[in-house]
């Protein structure tokens, strides 16, 4: 079994990430990639053709301003023997208030109104269930796991994988590739992630709320 560990940032990265990704648990011979100073979906593309040449087997994406887990790893590997899915995320929220989780039980292309405005069709999947492991259409790669080879099928069929869309992100991109595929995108909510703003934003605080305006 190879992994790449893919960390896509820019000149530097936060020292609570960085100490919690060393100290995360790691089979032997596990590589940690870094990717700097580039376009986040230039990275992801780099990276991924990286991945295919060089035959890992799987790829963790790891965001800079993630806290890992220390079993983190380990628990998305086996996620993804016991679903039988090529792509598994844990939870994290985004840096504002409300936090709300980045995955979305709903990505499509917009659709037209009948007034002629354009509707966007990607939706948030904040009810989504504590503690287990569990369907969604798609995810923020903060702390995601992906097999090469769904990897390289998205390749093969759209060209690059994280090149966005006009209507998305890069990572929600990727993932709309991946549904056309047919492929099974999973979260496991057992695992927990910090992530890293002018404060630690975790799951905690999505039922809390709160006044503060925080950009993301």
């Amino acid at each position: 079994m190879k992994i790449m560990i893919a960390v896509p940032c820019m000149d530097m990265m936060h020292v609570g990430a960085a100490e919690t990704l060393i100290n995360m648990r790691k089979p032997e011979g596990t590589d940690v990639v870094f990717h700097p100073n580039s376009l986040v979906y230039d990275a992801r593309n780099l990276l991924s053709l990286r991945a295919i040449q060089d035959r890992y087997d799987y790829v963790l994406w790891v965001d800079s301003d993630i806290l890992c887990p220390r079993d983190g790893l380990y628990t998305l590997l086996d996620d993804m023997d016991a679903y039988d899915t090529r792509m598994v995320s844990g939870l994290y929220v985004m840096r504002s208030f409300p936090p709300d989780p980045v995955i979305y039980d709903v990505i499509d292309q917009p659709r037209i109104s009948k007034d002629g405005h354009m509707v966007k069709q990607i939706r948030t999947y904040k009810n989504y269930h504590e503690d287990s492991v569990f369907d969604v259409a798609g995810c923020g790669f903060g702390f995601v796991l992906t097999r090469v080879d769904l990897l390289k099928d998205v390749w093969d069929k759209f060209g690059p994988a994280f090149a966005p869309l006009p209507w998305a992100s890069e990572d929600i991109s990727f993932c709309h590739r991946a549904n056309l595929l047919g492929d099974r995108i999973m979260c496991d909510s057992r695992i927990k992630l910090g992530h890293i703003g002018t404060m630690v934003y975790t799951d905690r605080l999505i039922k809390r709320g709160g006044d503060v305006d925080e950009k993301h």
